[in-house]
């Protein structure tokens, strides 16, 4: 082939992560001058190389030389560019060969140069976790696609977002995040959408995700294949990324013994990825959301709880709940759920990351006994009141208990950034509160007045006591 030649570089629907609004576009390959420019004697050939935008065919950045060398004659050679590019797209990269009969004032008569179509500068985001991570929604949902979200797909090839986002055509099936059938809808979708129109710039998802998989296959202190899987990822498209969002949790419910690993594990992956990284990567995670046929109550809350505190105890690390979502089976949620977790956690990423509003779920703080009979809690992220339901009798999540046992809810009240547990009777000695740690919670959840989100689910808090009430 003659003209210019791109063999290395960016490829077609790529999106390149952007920092300070910008990013630097390398690219590099061979070019000659055809055979009929020969026969009329063409003395030389310069390549070139330029930046168009792709909704109005307007230049972002003109026709400029690139950085070549002569391998035959003054008509053959090898060259390379870097284009300093601003976050927006989508754009086409264009290259063409000049000689002494075609100059740049007269581009129409150039020879030919290869392309690079809807490429854009914006943020990237690593999908990983398990099923919902990877999306198993079967029902329907308007959940279109967008020009501005791409996806680097499990074929290792870069395209435009759309579900399934974890299916495997063309995809090596040896690999550790090749389902064993094809996916659904996921949220990651919706969050490309929302957020790319927060940013203004274009958005690429990296699928990693894997259905079914636990905490070890990420944690490179164990099998650690899907964490490898994921830093191979990241290093092909570029070795930066703007977030990882992680929804995982489900398979490490199993056994007690399972979710009493869970924070030595989630924790050792955060800090071995960020090495490897060699940046603060944040991530942004769900807590798990529910299942019909959970048995182990306490393994699902010990690992929500975590889920939990790990936004306290790490930094750069963002929780939102999923347990008010509606679900497609009974462990996966909707696919109109999947939608509203993509909004609400492209609000959140917009908050941290672009220094859009603050968007986060009410959080326990404080756990106070009012009185004999009443604790109060206190939540930090809830500037206004709760949205209670009926007449505050109904089943609302929390879980109360002492020394004796369990201790029965009588009325919830809420105040401002505060909610009231009157209690059926006077507690004896040390006591506990969890919210919505079950495997399949209470979906009469009181949810905050501005975000609507419920608190994020806890576990056996202890409740503090007042020093004027504590026993000698």
């Amino acid at each position: 082939m003659f003209g210019v030649l791109i063999e290395k570089g960016i490829s077609d629907w790529q999106i390149v992560q952007q920092h300070g609004g910008q990013a630097d576009l390398y690219f590099g390959g061979h070019f000659c001058v055809p055979q009929a420019g020969l026969n009329v004697g063409e003395p030389y050939a310069v390549p070139r190389i330029r930046v168009m935008n792709e909704q109005d065919n307007s230049p972002v950045i003109p026709w400029r030389d690139c950085e070549y060398q002569y391998t035959e004659g003054r008509h053959a050679g090898e060259w390379k560019a870097m284009l300093r590019v601003p976050a927006g797209g989508l754009y086409r990269i264009e290259t063409g060969l000049f000689t002494t009969w075609n100059r740049p004032d007269n581009p129409f008569k150039q020879f030919r140069g290869d392309i690079r179509l809807h490429v854009g500068v914006g943020d990237l985001f690593v999908i990983a976790g398990q099923s919902n991570a990877a999306g198993c929604a079967r029902d329907q949902a308007y959940d279109p696609v967008d020009l501005q979200v791409h996806l680097f797909r499990n074929r290792q090839r870069w395209d435009l977002a759309c579900h399934p986002m974890n299916e495997s055509t063309e995809a090596d099936p040896e690999a550790p995040n090749t389902e064993m059938g094809n996916s659904g809808a996921s949220p990651y979708l919706s969050f490309g959408r929302h957020y790319s129109r927060y940013a203004g710039y274009p958005v690429g998802l990296i699928s990693t995700a894997r259905g079914g998989s636990p905490i070890a296959n990420w944690d490179p202190a164990q099998n650690g294949n899907l964490y490898r899987e994921m830093l191979a990822r990241i290093r092909a498209c570029g070795g930066d990324i703007a977030g990882i969002l992680w929804y995982q949790g489900c398979t490490d419910t199993d056994t007690i013994e399972q979710a009493q690993r869970y924070q030595e594990c989630f924790y050792r992956f955060v800090k071995k990825t960020r090495q490897e990284i060699d940046r603060e990567v944040p991530f942004f995670t769900f807590q798990l959301n529910r299942y019909a046929q959970g048995l182990l109550d306490e393994a699902w809350g010990i690992v929500r709880e975590v889920q939990r505190r790990a936004a306290q105890e790490l930094d750069r690390v963002w929780v939102l709940p999923t347990i008010q979502c509606a679900t497609s089976d009974d462990i996966h949620n909707s696919a109109l759920s999947n939608v509203y977790l993509g909004e609400i956690l492209a609000k959140q990423c917009a908050g941290v990351l672009l220094g859009k509003a603050e968007f986060a779920a009410p959080d326990l703080e404080e756990v106070m006994l009012e009185s004999e009979r009443a604790i109060r809690l206190r939540f930090r992220n809830a500037s206004a009141g709760f949205v209670l339901y009926g007449e505050k009798t109904l089943p609302c999540g929390f879980t109360v208990e002492d020394e004796i046992g369990k201790i029965d809810i009588q009325h919830l009240r809420g105040e401002k950034g505060c909610l009231l547990l009157d209690l059926e009777r006077q507690p004896v000695g040390k006591m506990r509160v969890s919210f919505c740690y079950e495997a399949d919670p209470c979906r009469w959840q009181p949810k905050d007045e501005v975000t609507y989100l419920p608190p994020l689910a806890f576990y056996r808090v202890v409740v503090e006591r007042r020093k004027s009430d504590e026993k000698e």
